[in-house]
């Protein structure tokens, strides 16, 4: 089932990174506010971001955007896969602009771009694996402040780069009310959840619903619902063997082939055929 994850931060730094070696990945789906830069060395399996699904190997590294679901599986081995995560709150390069630090704007802007996700090459992949482990090893914040920039340079010089998906625009900082919004839409969008009931849960208006949610995550009203449940979808299509009826019917769609037209329209191609390529 999709969680949200949370994180504590140290009192003397503004971000979070973490180093992991565990013999087996297990597929855990969750998502998280923050920017998630993570590094993946001697693995190989299946990475998936959103309703993207593919297939990865040693080095990968990838940059997800703010409350993207995804998750890894990777094949069991007998040495133990190395992980490297870094996770920015959202509105850490804002503040950087803010404080005057012009030098953030490059990466800032590359990573507005990110929605859902970004795959650097192998062989920045590679380069980047010496900062990572600097990076979790250091007890200076200032020297680990310094060798994420360098990380960072190298990510912007990264000429093989790819978008994973859709690229939306930035999304920005959130507040109370965008929390409540969203909040509600995760809870309730297998139901025939209407604008009128999210804009009384969140006290305000249907139309400040649409433009919040328009300038927020880049989508309208339905298209926002509309993803929530093909994420769904592509979570139980991977990990049960629940007909396609009892999918349709659970992740909130009407008919069976509302749920074919809108899971092919969106994921390229069938129910079916997905499940086949990405079954765990």
């Amino acid at each position: 089932m999709l969680k949200r994850e949370t994180f504590r931060y140290e009192t003397t730094t503004s971000w979070f990174s973490t180093h992991l070696k565990l013999h087996d990945i297990p597929f855990k789906w969750h998502y998280h506010h923050e920017y998630e830069l993570t590094l993946t060395l001697y693995s190989e399996g299946k990475r998936y971001i959103g309703n993207h699904a593919s297939s990865y190997s040693s080095p990968d590294l990838v940059f997800i955007a703010p409350w993207q679901p995804h998750s890894w599986e990777g094949v069991p081995t007998d040495s133990a896969s190395e992980i490297f995560v870094i996770l920015i709150p959202q509105t850490w390069f804002n503040r950087q602009l803010l404080s005057g630090m012009e030098e953030y704007r490059a990466i800032s802007q590359l990573f507005s771009q990110a929605s859902p996700a970004i795959q650097f090459s192998a062989e920045c992949a590679k380069l980047s694996e010496p900062l990572f482990r600097k990076i979790t090893t250091s007890n200076s914040p200032l020297t680990r402040l310094s060798l994420l920039a360098l990380l960072f340079e190298l990510l912007i010089e990264d000429k093989g780069l790819k978008y994973i998906s859709e690229r939306h625009p930035l999304l920005p900082y959130r507040n109370q009310r965008v929390e409540k919004i969203l909040n509600y839409l995760d809870n309730n969008f297998t139901s025939p959840v209407t604008l009128q009931q999210v804009a009384d849960h969140a006290h305000c208006s249907v139309s400040a619903v649409k433009r919040d949610l328009a300038t927020f995550v880049g989508l309208s009203f339905s298209g926002y619902i509309s993803q929530l449940r093909i994420n769904k979808a592509c979570f139980l299509l991977r990990t049960s063997s629940l007909s396609l009826s009892v999918i349709a019917s659970q992740c909130g769609f009407q008919t069976v082939s509302y749920f074919h037209r809108q899971f092919n329209n969106t994921v390229n191609e069938t129910p079916a055929r997905y499940r086949r390529n990405n079954s765990i």
